[in-house]
């Protein structure tokens, strides 16, 4: 599974060198995609934790839903700027030569 996994990702990789781009080039792009989709992935299931959690917590006891959605808020701040950790990478992938 892990072979099928490496070769499907690098398969554009091997199509760019082979348009005459580089193989470095490809194999950039890749990584920065993989960059951004990584971070955007985990992103996604860490604020679907999150925001179980806070409902489940106010389901529970709902007369401390102020300090749950100020906790709940800069959590999500804390996700978010880990997702433009993977956008910076992704960033920096594309345009440092």
């Amino acid at each position: 599974m892990r072979k099928v996994l490496l070769m499907s990702m690098l398969i554009p990789a091997l199509a760019l060198a082979a348009e005459g781009e580089s193989l470095k080039q490809g194999l950039m792009y890749l990584g920065a995609g993989l960059a951004i989709g990584l971070a955007a992935f985990g992103a996604g299931i860490g604020m679907g934790h999150l925001l179980r959690g806070t409902q489940e917590g106010l389901a529970r006891n709902p007369t401390i839903g102020g300090r749950l959605q100020t906790t709940m808020f800069i959590g999500l701040a804390f996700i978010e700027t880990l997702a433009l950790y993977g956008l910076l990478v992704a960033i920096i992938l594309l345009f440092v030569k």
